[in-house]
């Protein structure tokens, strides 16, 4: 079994992170600099995602307490490769 290196809780990261029904782009880009952009697959409910940096895990945990609070439903959140490419709906995630 492959070992997970461990990530400093204290780092910034860049993130994705999926949720149930739609945000002006402009309030997730004004709170916390992440684009957003809708995720259009046929049959699921309206979802969409924040991608960007986050200075570290207790600002991560800020940004999904804070979905959580206007009544968004959290779908995933994923860690991306520091290289990836930040253009949403692709999946570049690390290893």
């Amino acid at each position: 079994m492959e070992q997970l290196s461990l990530v400093p809780m204290d780092t910034p990261a860049t993130y994705r992170i999926c949720f149930i029904v739609g945000l002006e782009s402009s309030w997730a880009e004004r709170l916390w600099g992440m684009t957003s952009a809708p995720i259009e697959e046929a049959g699921d409910p309206e979802q969409t995602e924040l991608v960007g940096e986050v200075a570290d895990q207790a600002v991560l945990v800020g940004i999904i307490n804070a979905l959580y609070n206007l009544g968004h439903t959290v779908v995933s959140v994923e860690r991306l490769n520091p290289d990836a490419d930040l253009s949403p709906n692709e999946t570049n995630m690390e290893a």
